[in-house]
């Protein structure tokens, strides 16, 4: 006879993720917080997308660290709304975007979000107890 007391579980390798949620809500936030005019709606939702992107990219392997991915994302950030905020207020018109309103609020969330985005990832980075930090 064959005992039967332990039986164990193979691990499942479809778990859910939270990723494709936070995606959706971080887009719908800011895009909320833009046409509303809630400027820390619009921030939060941008922080969110940016982390949830960096989390998707890790669990499926294409970075290894989420943090500094989640930094550049929030330097692109900055980089794309303070292009766009310069031409919302007039200061570097493009010829493009000329059509577009609102492209002065959109880029002052966007800078915000990316230097949020960055100083959020490297707090979390210095965070981390000094064996687990990348450099090491």
């Amino acid at each position: 006879m064959s005992d039967h007391t332990q039986r164990v579980e193979p691990e499942r390798a479809d778990r859910t993720r939270p990723w494709p949620v936070l995606v959706a809500l971080g887009l719908a936030g800011s895009e909320v917080g833009i046409v509303v005019g809630l400027g820390p709606v619009a921030v939060a939702g941008l922080v969110v997308f940016a982390a949830s992107i960096a989390g998707i990219l890790a669990d499926a392997g294409y970075v290894a660290r989420p943090l500094p991915f989640a930094a550049k994302t929030g330097a692109a950030f900055v980089a794309v709304g303070a292009v766009l905020a310069a031409h919302g207020t007039g200061t570097v018109p493009i010829t493009p975007l000329e059509p577009l309103s609102g492209l002065a609020s959109r880029g002052a969330a966007m800078v915000v979000a990316g230097f949020v985005t960055i100083g959020g990832a490297g707090l979390l980075l210095t965070r981390r107890p000094a064996d687990e930090r990348p450099d090491r």
